[in-house]
């Protein structure tokens, strides 16, 4: 009868886990700056199927900034969850901006805290140095040069501008592509969120100053090269198609190759006529700035967006010097030591910091540094290969797989226990 009475107390014990097991988890979506509630359902419709999660997606305005966009999400998730809004179960994600929205909403309401964890997705956690080129006139002065490199070839062939290289792409189009990517332009449009996200902003040293015990996880990806075509790709595309662009560029380039020989070719020909032959040359050089600005214009465009910088690097080794012998006199002055005895030849344990330039892999707009969260256990962070800052969120059409859901996968799939572990619909 005691034993029975002991099985009774730890069935009726445990019944409020089963019961939260078998509950679906609301997961909260957060989409980035210039998005909608469109962008996550690829996977939130994949999971909700799947595993037992109540998910909520929703538009919010971005465009005032990150304080006034947390302040619509906690606004939304009080007014869809009620009660349930500051379940300790709650997980939030948030892509690109919006990982920093649910950091600060968890800054915010710390000790009323909505989210029990946290997956930031291809996040500007230490900010976007894409903001800041904008910010200091970097991002237009790259096109505008970009403009006038790509013109001067069909300039001077005297072809009409702007110039049709193939289908709908031209010279104006191709030099204004990068400036034209939606979160370009949405930060250009919204000088709130362009200040809010720029490196060293107050908002961003804000959020990255307050320390929580929040469970967190953190998602980047490294697109293949060129990583700034198939990034304008995704968005030329809506994200079904990352290679459609590269093509068109390689065959643009391929163009203004051709020109340049052609040019030289007339070139030598005329050599008999100097006159003939300098205007074949100098057409030749035109188209020649052209296809060197394509060839480039990777580094280009990772110049605005920082995938270099400078670190400082500490390290220590043992030097063989020459360590100098002091006098000391009565009136408590020092000298060193005349020769031959000025200094004794001697092993010392130095340590040293230098600052050396790293180069990061990047997602097309935001590097690595800024995309993986510091001071999380590493087993919290996960890459997702061959994917741009947008291709992240649908990689259904991806020549590798859905990789991004492999990684969800790996997530709701973690040990007993574990905050983030969700378990499978019967």
């Amino acid at each position: 009868m005691k034993k029975t009475y002991i099985y009774l107390v730890l069935i009726l014990l445990s019944f409020p886990l089963f019961n939260l097991n078998a509950q679906d988890r609301n997961v909260v979506w957060v989409h980035g700056l210039g998005e909608d509630e469109g962008l996550w359902e690829h996977y939130e419709t994949i999971f909700t199927q799947e595993r037992q999660m109540d998910a909520h997606r929703k538009s919010y305005y971005t465009g005032h900034g990150i304080e006034n966009a947390s302040a619509r999400v906690i606004s939304s998730v009080n007014y869809v969850l009620g009660s349930d809004a500051t379940n300790s179960q709650n997980i939030a994600i948030g892509h690109s901006m919006g990982g920093l929205i649910i950091r600060d909403i968890d800054r915010e309401e710390s000790g009323n805290e909505m989210f029990g964890g946290i997956i930031t997705v291809n996040s500007p956690n230490y900010g976007a140095a894409i903001a800041n080129s904008i910010e200091n006139g970097s991002v237009e002065s790259v096109s505008l040069d970009a403009c006038n490199k790509l013109s001067a070839g069909p300039l001077n062939q005297a072809l009409p501008l702007p110039w049709v290289i193939l289908g709908n792409l031209t010279n104006d189009v191709l030099c204004n592509l990068l400036i034209d990517l939606d979160p370009v332009q949405d930060l250009i449009g919204y000088s709130e969120a362009l200040e809010d996200l720029s490196v060293s902003s107050t908002k961003i040293n804000e959020i990255n100053n307050y320390s929580t015990s929040t469970p967190r996880i953190s998602i980047w990806s490294a697109e293949d090269s060129p990583s700034h075509w198939h990034l304008a790709s995704s968005f030329y595309s809506d994200c079904e198609n990352d290679t459609e662009l590269v093509d068109d560029i390689n065959t643009a380039r391929n163009a203004y190759k051709a020109y340049y020989d052609y040019n030289i070719g007339k070139a030598i020909a005329n050599s008999w006529n100097p006159f003939l032959s300098a205007l074949y040359f100098n057409r030749a050089a035109q188209w020649k700035k052209g296809y060197d600005w394509i060839d480039d214009s990777e580094s280009i465009w990772n110049s605005l967006i920082k995938t270099t910088r400078l670190e400082y690097y500490t390290y220590s080794y043992w030097d063989y010097r020459c360590i100098y012998v002091w006098n000391e006199f009565d009136d408590g002055t020092k000298q060193i030591a005349p020769p031959p005895d000025e200094c004794e030849w001697q092993w010392v344990y130095v340590t040293t910091t230098s600052t050396v330039s790293v180069s990061y892999p990047s997602d097309g707009l935001l590097p690595e540094y800024t995309q993986k969260l510091e001071g999380i256990p590493g087993g919290n962070i996960y890459k997702v290969t061959g994917a741009n800052h947008m291709e992240v969120t649908n990689m259904s059409n991806s020549s590798q797989g859905d990789i991004t859901r492999t990684r969800f996968d790996q997530i709701w799939d973690r040990q007993l226990g574990d905050f983030f572990r969700t378990n499978k619909r019967d």
